[in-house]
């Protein structure tokens, strides 16, 4: 809830009256008048979608993560604190290292559940069951 009260606040910030002289609105008075643009960047600047700055914290080591790039592209990559001789600190992705100072934001790897079709109706999984109860009494018959 708080976080929603900061973005009416930041949006209030936005707000201006105008008196529009045009059109259906001709004299009428309309308060505190948003453009959709400063709505949308305000809620996009509080939408993180589970990014954690590096800045912040850092992965656990050998920790598979998505990670942001500061050239605006997301790669898959594996945290490590010492790579090559160097001994950098950074990504290891499937196309090279990223260096920890070209990545600004990571988050979790999480596989998504696979595709499960909707579920059969009491009939339909009655009749799968004869068909699969006869099947196998065809089965052990020979």
């Amino acid at each position: 809830m708080q976080e929603l009260e900061k973005i009416l606040k930041e949006l209030e910030e936005f707000t201006f009256e105008a008196e529009v002289y045009n059109g259906d609105f001709e004299g009428a008075d309309i308060d505190n008048l948003l453009c959709l643009g400063d709505v949308r960047d305000v809620l996009r600047k509080h939408m993180n979608d589970d990014w954690i700055p590096v800045e912040k914290r850092l992965p656990e080591e050998g920790q598979e993560v998505w990670i942001s790039i500061k050239t605006d592209c997301v790669r898959r990559g594996m945290y490590t604190k010492r790579f090559g001789f160097g001994m950098r600190e950074g990504f290891i992705c499937s196309d090279g290292f990223a260096d920890i100072n070209a990545v600004n934001a990571w988050k979790l790897y999480i596989i998504p559940e696979p595709y499960r079709p909707k579920s059969k109706t009491p009939e339909e999984m009655q009749e799968w069951k004869i068909r699969m109860m006869q099947n196998f009494m065809r089965k052990s018959e020979r």
